[in-house]
């Protein structure tokens, strides 16, 4: 598998990108913004008998929800949390020095499209890439691979991972899967009752919502769905060079959890991870009122393209505190708890 040294690519370290310790967990890395000694990263696979996942003779557990990441790393590996100052909260992140490997999802796409011999899902997610890379008129070194194939601890259960980089190869992407959904001629489809079970019980079973109602949401994205008998999502990534923000440029203030209504202006950014929405006319169901609300972002890719601009959403979550000098304002942060909601309200009955 395809791993390069971390000293020499530190500075373009981005979400999509898996890093191996030097006990050989293995994380992947969040946003495009790092502070300059650690990356923030979540844990995913652990060496543990527990397992069921097996690379060299190691067997490995996978690790999906937040609070059992946390959990984890609170009791075996605590070097691994620490309070970073920027984005005031705990926070999981490698110390430069502790990372042995780095796997880029570019390189390994490349790696698995030129090699003789492979199985049954490196072959579909080879096929599935230069889909749509034929169909979206993309070159295959926009898209990478990521998940579990990225790592070589796929079985053959796992998914298909892909991520796309770029705003135009984005959205170019996202175009042309949703004519496959529309025209289902080459195995791409979208979810439908009997096979979205799956997707909910990971991603939305939390919230409370019906499965019929959440899948009203789903079955509406692109960048998710059915091909060759697996499911697949597929994350978009800003280029380096579109990504503006850098480390210690705001500062995060969490002021506490809050379910509100309000009026999406502005979609731009939906369909990327981290996501991001403009947000007004801001009416507040519970929680302390704040004033200055202005956006919700999320670095869960579950939250892209779910819902868009000129809608009424419900949205549930933690609100922050962003300073950028002298000016400020408030955003909701979602992702941290299985209880965030982000919904049209007229699918609530609002």
């Amino acid at each position: 598998m395809v791993v390069v040294d971390v000293i020499q690519i530190k500075e373009s370290i981005r979400e999509g990108d898996f890093i191996e310790t030097q006990e050989g967990l293995i994380f992947d890395v969040k946003g495009l913004v790092h502070p300059p000694n650690r990356v923030i990263a979540f844990l995913r696979y652990y060496p543990s008998p527990e397992g069921k996942r097996k690379r060299d003779g190691i067997t490995y557990a996978k690790v999906y929800h937040l609070a059992e990441r946390f959990d984890i790393l609170r009791n075996r590996y605590p070097q691994y949390l620490y309070q970073d100052p920027v984005f005031g909260r705990e926070v999981q992140g490698v110390p430069n020095e502790n990372v042995n490997r780095v796997y880029r999802p570019t390189q390994v796409l490349e790696h698995l499209n030129n090699l003789e011999h492979r199985d049954t899902l490196q072959q579909d997610v080879v096929t599935f890439a230069n889909i749509i890379c034929e169909s979206a008129r993309v070159k295959l070194s926009a898209l990478g691979i990521s998940g579990s194939i990225q790592v070589n601890l796929h079985g053959p259960s796992s998914d298909i991972d892909l991520i796309v980089y770029g705003r135009r190869a984005s959205r170019a992407v996202q175009l042309a899967l949703r004519r496959s959904h529309l025209a289902p001629e080459q195995g791409i489809t979208g979810y439908h009752l009997d096979n979205y079970r799956q997707v909910y019980n990971l991603r939305w079973s939390g919230t409370g919502i019906p499965i019929e109602t959440m899948l009203l949401v789903d079955e509406l994205k692109s960048m998710h769905g059915i091909f060759g008998g697996y499911h697949y999502f597929i994350r978009a990534v800003l280029d380096r060079a579109e990504a503006k923000e850098k480390y210690g440029d705001r500062t995060y203030h969490q002021l506490g959890q809050a379910r509100v209504q309000c009026l999406i202006t502005n979609d731009r950014d939906s369909l990327f991870t981290p996501c991001r929405y403009e947000i007004d006319e801001v009416e507040f169901i519970e929680g302390e009122q704040v004033q200055n609300i202005r956006e919700i972002v999320s670095f869960r890719g579950r939250f892209a393209e779910q819902v868009k601009r000129d809608e009424k959403v419900i949205v549930q979550g933690m609100l922050e505190r962003v300073e950028v000098g002298k000016k400020s304002w408030v955003r909701f942060i979602l992702g941290d708890r299985p209880t965030d909601i982000l919904i049209p309200s007229s699918l609530l009955g609002v």
